[in-house]
């Protein structure tokens, strides 16, 4: 019975002084959030064609779930945030004379996820959890590794992405290969990371794209190298497991991204509080804008002609693209800034990084954890046109936000309904 206790305890984690309800429904809106694009294509792939309607209506069961859990314990700063960020995307939509749903989409994730960590997780829990769904994301990319056929009658990833208007339909330039563009290196690319044993076969687990795979071990590893030398165990077990899917992905910003977090944990950098970090964002566009302006060798599917494609476009910005008022449904493809830039506008992009670091963390593991997501956000935006905000990956990261931010001093939430704060909380 113990045995089956601790199992019980691993596989559905349990967070202090929170009701059992509230907390199995986040763990299964985590794994939605993690799984439904996978249990979507296999259902495309064997049962119904799946469209674009069938993954919105999915993505909007896991946000009003996420909205059932949060209404148990209306949360203030979550509401006004949302509020402002509501305003103003419906300011934009007047002034564009057009609605735009993604930025609205894109704006709750974050809000959505970040309340569910701060109100049901802690550091425990989101430990548990993440080693499962590393543990999940594992299996899948071994099965697919030396099972490939097998996982490719689950998911036909690239009938999947055509049927949601993606991918046209003669697309695909591996033959007989039914896994995503970017599943494959082409020919005369090839692999970064071991060509010799993988090929060129970049592995994409419950993902359904390599890029993902990638992000979520940046994830794994920002998580671990934040933990205290005390729990040196548990931070070996992350970053192992993010080098395993880094290799299996052929991930090249993960691979890079993961060395500068190391060299950050190493440096005496990550003894202070590197408030300094709030304005790498910046620092990050301003260096697309110099390899825009001054290399000399043009576009390639290169780290660094990838860089120029992107200054290049955001030097050819002007105010009302900077402003959201232009620009919005363009596609930029791996273009994350001038994407972000264009659909959401410089102040609103403002009005969400500055709280992000106001945030109050319980400890100096909260406070590595936000210097390294500040790094893995404003390298993802050189290089990424929407993964930083595609749901698999982007849900679980702000939960462990949330999971890492301060409850000691938390007095900005009250029971639905009640119209004044319990005693003896205190204003933060």
């Amino acid at each position: 019975m113990q045995s089956f206790a601790s199992i019980r305890d691993f596989i559905f984690p349990r967070s202090v002084g929170v009701s059992v309800p509230a907390e199995r429904l986040t763990f299964w809106i985590l794994i939605a959030a993690l799984l439904y694009q996978a249990v979507l294509c296999a259902i495309h792939t064997n049962v119904h064609a799946i469209s674009t309607a069938g993954v919105v209506f999915s993505e909007f069961v896991i946000y009003l779930l996420c909205m059932v859990v949060l209404s148990k314990s209306i949360r203030l700063e979550l509401v006004a945030l949302a509020a402002l960020a509501a305003a103003y995307l419906f300011l934009l939509a007047i002034m564009r004379n057009q609605l735009d749903p993604k930025g609205f989409r894109d704006v709750m994730i974050p809000i959505l996820f970040y309340g569910l960590g701060r109100q049901i997780g802690d550091i425990k829990y989101a430990d548990r959890l993440l080693k499962l769904a590393a543990l999940l994301v594992l299996a899948f990319g071994f099965m697919e590794w030396f099972f490939l056929d097998f996982y490719s009658r689950i998911f036909n990833i690239f009938s999947y992405y055509v049927n949601q208007g993606g991918l046209a339909a003669g697309s695909n330039w591996a033959k007989d290969s039914v896994l995503g563009l970017n599943g494959m290196r082409p020919e005369g690319i090839g692999r970064t990371i071991l060509p010799a044993l993988l090929g060129s076969h970049r592995i994409s687990s419950i993902f359904l794209e390599p890029v993902s795979l990638g992000n979520f071990a940046v994830i794994l590893a920002a998580w671990g190298l934040a933990k205290p030398r005390e729990e040196i165990k548990d931070m070996l077990f992350f970053l192992l497991a993010a080098a395993v899917m880094i290799v299996m992905s052929d991930s090249r910003y993960g691979m890079i991204t993961v060395a500068l977090l190391i060299v950050l944990r190493c440096s005496p950098l990550a003894r202070s509080r590197n408030s300094w970090l709030i304005a790498l964002p910046l620092l990050s566009a301003l260096m697309l804008l110099l390899i825009g302006a001054f290399f000399g060798g043009g576009y390639s599917d290169s780290f660094i002609g990838r860089l120029y494609a992107s200054g290049r476009v955001l030097l050819n910005l002007d105010a009302g693209m900077l402003l959201g008022l232009d620009g919005y449904n363009t596609t930029f493809g791996d273009m994350g800034y001038p994407s972000l830039l264009t659909r959401l506008g410089l102040p609103l992009c403002f009005l969400l990084w500055c709280p992000f670091w106001m945030l109050k963390m319980e400890d100096q593991r909260g406070d590595r954890f936000r210097t390294y997501i500040t790094l893995y956000i404003s390298l993802i935006l050189c290089v990424s046109g929407t993964s930083l905000f595609a749901l698999k990956t982007a849900g679980i990261l702000w939960f462990l936000v949330g999971c890492a931010v301060s409850k000691a001093t938390d007095s900005s939430s009250f029971p639905a309904g009640s119209a004044t704060r319990p005693a003896g909380k205190t204003k933060e």
